[in-house]
């Protein structure tokens, strides 16, 4: 009979620093160089790093993953006793909980209805109007004897509404008020603005203007700049088939869907890749397969630092 191996031994303040490394890289994720810097100052940190995604983990209801996942630590750490790793266990998982507090402030608490990581759901509303959400996206709904509306939180809806005159349909979002009477299309909310693309129908946009099927308005969250392109209206909300096709679009934008369907955080370590454009196809439901399809042909490459933390950056020169 062989025994698992114990953790190795980690000081309580390498395991703190990791859970705040952990907080911190979701939130300012342009410190990964300053992480980077740190995870590699001690051979104690990757072990401390290690542990504290270990938790996470856990308290994710997630499997814990197997060691060789993680940035290996050389091998002459000492181990401790079961009864003497518990202090440092411990202060793992309470990072892991700060992280997971964090997480219950999210807007999708609060929201009528959401959808987590790599999820989407199907919701019938009812007046008979289907929407599909994408991962990470959250709404409210509010439906009277006059109007039917929805607001989205955060995230990405296609809606196909069931018309009604006398019940006109809104989406309300940060930037827009979008109505419609009857028509299939998709509100997405992005870091930088919204879009709306239009499947079938026609759609109005903040009273300003008018979308018909194959249209595309792009509404810049800093300038309030819109932008109206076209669209094939099959290509329209391509992510509930789990592809999606991007023209143009930024590596940042495209990493920033990529995100929403991969526990973790994906940070890009180099500005100038982050807005280089690209067009092409992506498999949304492998994210890694679809991060090296993005960033190989540019020069790019993928790097794993744990099943929480996946780097984007140029690819080193071979000398």
């Amino acid at each position: 009979m062989h025994n698992a191996p114990l953790p190795r031994t980690v000081s309580a303040q390498s395991l703190e620093d990791a859970g705040q490394w952990l907080l911190d890289l979701q939130q300012q994720p342009e410190r990964f160089e300053e992480f980077d810097r740190w995870l590699h100052s001690h051979e104690e940190h990757f072990e401390a790093w290690a542990q504290v995604n270990r938790a996470w983990e856990a308290l994710g209801s997630h499997s814990p993953s197997t060691g060789q996942q993680w940035p290996q630590a050389p091998s002459n750490v000492t181990t401790l006793t079961p009864r003497a790793r518990l202090p440092l266990l411990a202060a793992a998982c309470i990072s892991a909980l700060a992280v997971c507090a964090a997480l219950v402030l999210s807007p999708n608490w609060r929201a009528d209805y959401s959808t987590g990581t790599a999820q989407t759901r199907e919701v019938t509303l009812s007046d008979g109007s289907r929407l599909t959400l994408a991962p990470q996206s959250a709404i409210n709904v509010s439906f009277d004897d006059h109007q039917r509306q929805v607001t989205l939180v955060q995230g990405e809806v296609f809606f196909d509404v069931v018309h009604d005159a006398s019940k006109p349909f809104e989406v309300r979002s940060e930037e827009a008020v979008i109505r419609v009477l009857g028509t299939a299309f998709d509100v997405a909310q992005r870091q930088a603005g919204l879009s709306v693309e239009v499947r079938d129908g026609t759609v109005g946009v903040n009273k300003q203007y008018r979308l018909g099927a194959g249209q595309r308005l792009w509404i810049d969250r800093n300038t309030g700049n819109a932008t109206q392109s076209l669209v094939m209206p099959d290509e329209v909300a391509g992510w509930i088939k789990g592809a999606q096709f991007f023209e143009n679009a930024s590596v940042a934008q495209v990493v920033e869907q990529l995100d929403r369907y991969q526990r973790g955080w994906i940070v890009i370590n180099d500005p100038a890749l982050a807005n280089k454009r690209v067009t092409g196809l992506y498999d949304m439901r492998d994210t890694r397969r679809a991060l090296q399809a993005l960033v190989a042909p540019i020069g790019g490459e993928v790097r794993q630092y744990s099943p929480l933390l996946t780097v984007i950056g140029t690819a080193k020169k071979a000398k």
